[in-house]
């Protein structure tokens, strides 16, 4: 647990009430604790008390023991160190409750930071005998939250408190969320093919032609069938002398004949 140096009163406050009593040293505090009569009992007594004192001091920087250094016991400095921070002083009740109806929460700001900032505010305000209602929440919200805001104020006061307020506003964030991540996605798929180049031979993306398979493929099979074709031979004997009669000397091995005719 950190030590308290005078931010988030309220949490530390609980965290240290809660160690106090693990360790069976609340009841110092809440005054359950009686000092007893009998000699032995009342020295176990008060090294107890000391005990759970060095356990509060533990848990304070240097600023703020000054508060409670000339306390006598444990109880008289949980006093006075709750007195400092929450002081019933109208001073203060105007400053919280000027930041709690002031503070705004952000389009992109995080939900659970928000409510819990606006809770701890709350909660030092009902420390000083300042009322606060739950659907003062709503005030905090961004504009993107109206359609809920309606909606929940238009529910009865018995059915909304603090608890179910939170509920929905995280539901909503989620579905928030998760649209966002959706429309995300489709915009990256739709870029990401709008860019794609296209092969100028089988016309399909991811490669060019260079690498293009098919054509590699074709070509090969282009290769073949010409090798699979017979070599035709052409031989043809032309008598200069006699320009009436033909006379044709074929290679026997040849599969076709040709003439000027």
């Amino acid at each position: 647990m950190e030590k308290f140096d005078g931010s988030n009163f309220h949490f530390w406050k609980f965290k240290m009430r809660m160690m106090l009593s693990r360790h069976g040293f609340w009841k110092f505090v809440d005054g359950s604790a009686t000092l007893p009569s009998e000699e032995v009992a009342r020295a176990d007594y008060n090294e107890k008390e000391m005990k759970a004192f060095a356990l509060l001091c533990e848990h304070l920087t240097n600023a703020q023991l000054a508060h409670i250094q000339y306390s006598d016991n444990l109880k008289s400095a949980w006093e006075a160190i709750c007195g400092v921070h929450e002081a019933n002083t109208i001073s203060n009740k105007l400053f919280l409750r000027r930041r709690f109806f002031t503070i705004k929460m952000q389009e992109r700001d995080d939900m659970l930071v928000h409510i819990n900032t606006v809770k701890a505010l709350a909660d030092q305000l009902h420390s000083i005998e300042v009322k606060i209602t739950d659907e003062d929440v709503y005030m905090s919200l961004p504009p993107s939250f109206d359609n809920l805001v309606t909606s929940l104020a238009s529910m009865s006061t018995k059915d909304v408190d603090l608890q179910f307020i939170v509920a929905r506003l995280f539901h909503k964030v989620s579905k928030r969320k998760e649209c966002e991540s959706s429309e995300t996605t489709a915009l990256v798929n739709k870029t990401h093919k709008s860019n794609e180049k296209l092969c100028f031979y089988c016309k399909k993306p991811q490669h060019f032609v260079r690498n293009c398979l098919k054509k590699k493929s074709d070509e090969k099979e282009k290769v073949n069938q010409a090798c699979e074709h017979h070599e035709l031979v052409f031989i043809a004997v032309l008598s200069a002398n006699d320009h009436t009669t033909y006379n044709w000397i074929v290679d026997s091995d040849a599969t076709q004949h040709l003439t000027f005719q």
